[in-house]
């Protein structure tokens, strides 16, 4: 199990890993803001407060945990969004924790549309704890001369969204920071790759005793070294109380959620079915997610302009 841990590790470090060098959200339907910066100051009504941890590879000694908190605001000029993100991750002897705030430029298209444009500035800390035993038999060596690295970083993106569609563009990595953790390991290679996100999403509605909303989206996400990988997303929500959904990650796995939301309060969680090649080491992953909608001024749910 050691083995197949450290083999993930070398492949992330070397950028043949998708999913490592960006934190593996599920429940990224229910707080779009942390993939795309153009979402901060989306809600017009409240000021949405997010927590989230997430644990992936369950069985798997020492797998990726990924956690968590957000916010983000529309001003009093209903033109720009500010928002904020601390977020902490762990694989195995390997960590980041960093901090992102959040500029966003709000257009009014017309009465039903706005297109937004945002912006990411991150500072992000790797902290490496690796002895030579943990890489036995994998080379090139790792040596000690340096165990962590601060780094800047930068996210851009696009969003559009109205009461009933939304969809976006964002990019993260732009800087593509050196990871220059070692003296001699692979410093030339060492460095973020570039990610990119396409998503988008509609929602149905049906009037009657239920209320019901079904909003089937999708996210597709490749990088400059990696091919598309892209989820599809289907959500039913009972009269603005309750959802459920269904997630397929293509290759990968496929994710089943609930949530509710009682007052200002919401709840979500998910469970994560591996069917690729870990699915013979691992469970699944799971996710669970807390919010509380700051300042709400309606009980509508969602208002979008």
């Amino acid at each position: 199990m050691k083995k197949i841990l450290i083999y993930i590790i070398l492949l992330a470090f070397t950028g043949k890993a998708f999913s490592q060098q960006i934190p593996l959200y599920s429940q990224y339907l229910e707080n779009n803001y942390i993939i795309n910066p153009g979402v901060a100051g989306s809600e017009k009504n409240y000021s949405p407060l997010r927590l989230s941890v997430h644990k992936q590879w369950i069985g798997i000694q020492e797998s990726p945990s990924t956690q968590y908190v957000t916010l983000h605001h529309r001003l009093v000029n209903d033109i720009m969004g500010i928002g904020g993100m601390i977020f902490h991750d762990s694989f195995g002897p390997i960590r980041m924790i960093g901090v992102q705030s959040t500029y966003a430029y709000h257009l009014k298209v017309n009465n039903k549309l706005r297109v937004s444009f945002g912006i990411n500035a991150i500072f992000m800390q790797y902290i490496m704890r690796i002895s030579q035993d943990d890489f036995y038999g994998y080379e090139p060596i790792l040596t000690r001369e340096r165990t962590s690295v601060t780094v800047p970083d930068a996210s851009f993106g696009a969003y559009a969204y109205s009461k009933d569609y939304w969809g976006g563009i964002s990019i993260a990595h732009v800087l593509q920071s050196k990871m220059k953790i070692t003296g001699t390991w692979m410093d030339n290679s060492n460095k973020m790759v570039r990610h990119y996100f396409i998503m988008g999403g509609y929602k149905f509605s049906f009037p009657g005793q239920y209320n019901l909303e079904v909003e089937p989206s999708f996210l597709m996400k490749f990088t400059e070294t990696t091919p598309l990988q892209t989820d599809v997303n289907v959500k039913l929500r009972i009269n603005k109380r309750f959802y459920t959904g269904l997630s397929v990650r293509a290759g990968d796995s496929f994710v089943t959620m609930f949530g509710f939301t009682f007052e200002d309060y919401f709840f979500g969680m998910s469970y994560d079915f591996t069917f690729s090649d870990l699915s013979a080491h691992t469970v699944g992953s799971q996710e669970l997610i807390f919010g509380w909608n700051l300042g709400i001024k309606t009980k509508q749910g969602r208002a979008f302009y």
